[in-house]
């Protein structure tokens, strides 16, 4: 093999390595970093996006005609009653604007900095933005929550809470992620004062909650 071609292999042989090194080492070290930060801002993202839908449908509405309580002559506690066709329209209209906030979030992709990708501390939020395409998978998903929690001698708080879920498939080179996104959202919250069961501070399911009369 004449000496300038036997050089000419050398060098390809040597170009190669170092690429297949290099990718080798993206794949093993700077892909992790990557989906890391990636899921992060579009759980962050996410997150207020279904904040403000939430928020913008809940504005709407009194929620205080959402929960109602009926007392004895003693004023203890005897029954919850709750506005079932407003929380239904609230959690209707919260699923499909959330739904929407994500797809056009979806749309615009989610910018991340170059330099949080690389994994240096000294680069994060440094260089120019990446744009990682997010798209939701399924529909999202709302579900209500009460809370009893004593509050003082004789007093009650209590809380209904709206649990909004959404999955999200985050698409990057080489990688197709699904996130999980849920944000709790206090629709109301109200002193009781009285005795209160003790069967109903072991309720959380909203759905209990309405079936249960002491």
């Amino acid at each position: 093999m004449p000496r300038f071609k036997k050089k000419s292999m050398i060098a390809l042989i040597s170009v190669a390595s170092v690429l297949l090194l290099l990718i080798l080492h993206i794949t093993l070290n700077v892909n992790p970093i990557i989906e890391q930060v990636s899921e992060k801002e579009v759980l962050a993202l996410a997150e207020v996006a279904v904040n403000s839908a939430c928020d913008e449908v809940i504005g709407e509405y009194f929620t205080t005609d959402i929960v109602g309580y009926l007392m004895d002559k003693d004023g203890n506690l005897q029954m919850v009653t709750t506005n079932t066709a407003l929380m239904n329209l609230i959690s209707r209209k919260a699923t499909e604007v959330s739904q929407q906030r994500i797809e056009t979030l979806g749309q615009q992709g989610v910018p991340i900095p170059l330099g949080s990708l690389s994994g240096i501390t000294v680069l994060t939020g440094q260089g120019p933005d990446v744009y990682i395409k997010v798209f939701p998978i399924g529909s999202v998903n709302a579900t209500f929550t009460s809370e009893f929690v004593a509050a003082g001698i004789n007093q009650t708080r209590h809380k209904i809470i709206l649990n909004v879920t959404a999955d999200i498939k985050v698409v990057m080179p080489g990688s197709n992620n699904v996130v999980q996104t849920q944000t709790q959202i206090l629709m109301c919250e109200n002193v009781i004062i009285g005795k209160v069961p003790d069967a109903y501070f072991d309720m959380h399911n909203l759905s209990d909650l309405l079936n249960l009369i002491p």
